[in-house]
């Protein structure tokens, strides 16, 4: 067993962090939003599940890591949650939409698990949030509530429309609910709106760093180390062009890592708080053109695919996979599905680059987002708030659990199969689970792949790697109703003009005028709200 340590405190500090624990406390009753009262109220308290352990051992931010599924996953919960009456969820699907409930054997299963039968409403990706919105609109709530983080005046929404937890999740009291406090602060904190805590979390975070992904079995084959390490810009730079074979139809890159040097100039992650209490975009950073200088120097190095800036996700993905680039910009999710849709590609084998630092910067690594989305509690619900969040709690099952294993695999024999103690789908598996479970709750993701303990091990040391030099967004949780309304129409023009930067269609001298009009757009509002968000968090 390996015990996983952060070496660097996540920037930002503990100041910034305390924005997060002095909520009002709020009485909810057992249904709907209740009226605010009391003193200042604790977040929920984080007690790590000892239950499982991983080979590897993450914290409330790093993730754990596992050689293999558990031999005998631990049963953390007795009874079933659910109160014996229909629970229903309205949800996003990222992929094709399973058979429903009448043809579907592992959805009948989960229900029979837990206790209630599910009720899902769910729509694809690209129809969600149209469909969100006509169902908030209609004011006819389901129980749950997948809810985006881009959902316009999510405070207010959250309020207004869903029960407060704050009394059975502050503190101590989360401690009914042991997979639940699992979850760390900083998962909680974008649950939180006017003074008390209104859903529960999607976790994604460190999931969601980003990389430079390699192709170690391409470099290996071009005599590159496999698990190369660049320590400085230059020799990221260097590496990109001793991959790169135009002739052979082959470049470096499938795109800008724009992130990744807007990190090795050593840029701090979203919006920075200052010492002075000021908020700042990562935009309007000083070394914000030498991270333009960096992008131009790679466009110029001619170790990009020359549709770069044309191409769409898929294609880009096509790219990597099919071995027209060697080096991605992406997550540890897409790392992982990278592995796992090219499992049958004979020695096929990604790899993690951290940003090396630019010119003596020191580079930073950006926290991935906390959330994908926040799931409410409808107070018009006619269940117990301890039911819903009992519920909830069972799909918040960690990695190694009895209720993980069914959550995620289904029944042995029917939707999954083992492979020593590594469950593996059938094919009937692949297409009955996908039913948007992980939208109800769910736990951080664990680094894992079946009958390959050399990936998990990879993925750890990419993250111990990022561990020393965390950079943490200072917005997030803050809310501000220029962002809400007016971001995407400011930011529009400094991405183009970003763009146009790094391909040499514009000079970079011009970035300070790009970043005074999205000021005065609306930047500096922002900010401002910001600021004032943080300090009425700190004093509530």
């Amino acid at each position: 067993m390996v015990q996983i340590t952060r070496r660097g405190a996540l920037a930002g500090g503990a100041a910034a962090l305390g924005s997060i624990g002095a909520l009002s406390a709020c009485g909810s009753g057992g249904g709907g939003p209740a009226e605010s009262g009391g003193g200042p109220a604790p977040m929920p308290t984080y007690t790590k599940f000892e239950g499982v352990t991983p080979d590897w051992v993450g914290d409330d931010i790093l993730l754990d890591g596992f050689r293999s599924y558990p031999a005998e996953p631990v049963a953390g919960i007795e009874e079933p949650p659910g109160d014996g009456r229909p629970i229903s969820f309205i949800t996003n699907i990222p992929g094709a939409i399973p058979p429903q409930r009448g043809e579907n054997p592992f959805w009948q299963a989960i229900e029979e698990t837990i206790g209630s039968e599910l009720h899902i409403d769910m729509a694809p990706n690209a129809d969600y949030e149209a469909k969100f919105q006509t169902t908030i609109a209609s004011g006819d709530l389901p129980d749950l509530i997948n809810i985006p983080m881009s959902t316009p005046d999510l405070p207010g929404l959250l309020s207004a429309t869903c029960m407060d937890l704050t009394e059975h999740l502050a503190g101590d009291a989360i401690s009914a609910y042991p997979y639940l406090a699992n979850l760390g602060p900083e998962y909680w904190k974008g649950c939180v709106a006017e003074g008390g805590i209104f859903g529960v979390p999607v976790p994604r975070l460190f999931s969601r760093n980003f990389a430079v992904l390699t192709r170690r079995d391409l470099l290996e084959a071009k005599g590159v180390d496999p698990d190369v390490q660049p320590e400085t810009w230059d020799e990221f730079v260097a590496l990109c062009q001793e991959l790169t074979d135009p002739a052979g139809g082959t470049w470096a890159l499938t795109r800008m890592p724009g992130n990744i040097a807007n990190m090795a100039a050593g840029i701090p992650n979203g919006w920075h708080r200052g010492e002075d209490g000021a908020f700042t975009h990562y935009i309007e950073h000083e070394a914000m053109t030498a991270s333009l200088e960096a992008q131009l120097a790679l466009f110029e190095a001619g170790v990009l695919n020359p549709d770069a800036f044309l191409a769409n996700a898929s294609t880009r993905k096509e790219w990597f996979a099919g071995g027209r680039a060697a080096l991605d910009y992406d997550s540890f999710v897409a790392w992982t599905q990278y592995e796992s849709e090219n499992i049958a590609v004979d020695g096929f084998s990604v790899g993690g680059i951290v940003a090396p630092p630019y010119q003596g910067a020191e580079a930073v690594q950006w926290l991935g987002g906390a959330l994908n989305s926040i799931t409410g509690f409808s107070a018009a619900s006619e269940h117990s708030v301890e039911t819903l969040l009992a519920v909830a709690n069972w799909f918040a099952a960690p990695f190694g659990t009895a209720e993980h294993l069914m959550k995620k695999f289904g029944i042995r024999g029917q939707q999954f199969e083992l492979e020593g103690t590594d469950p593996i789908p059938t094919s009937r598996g692949v297409l009955e689970t996908g039913i948007g479970l992980q939208y109800i709750c769910d736990a951080p993701m664990a680094y894992y792949f079946p009958g390959r303990p050399e990936i998990p091990e990879r993925q750890v040391g990419v993250q111990e790697r990022m561990a020393a030099a965390l950079s943490r967004d200072d917005g997030y949780g803050l809310y501000s109703p220029t962002r809400d309304q007016k971001a995407a129409e400011i930011e529009t023009p400094v991405w183009d003009a970003m763009s146009e930067m790094v391909q040499g269609r514009r000079s970079i001298s011009e970035y300070p005028d790009v970043v005074a009009a999205w000021r005065e757009g609306g930047g500096a509002a922002i900010a401002e709200e910001l600021a004032e968000a943080y300090e009425a968090a700190e004093g509530a």
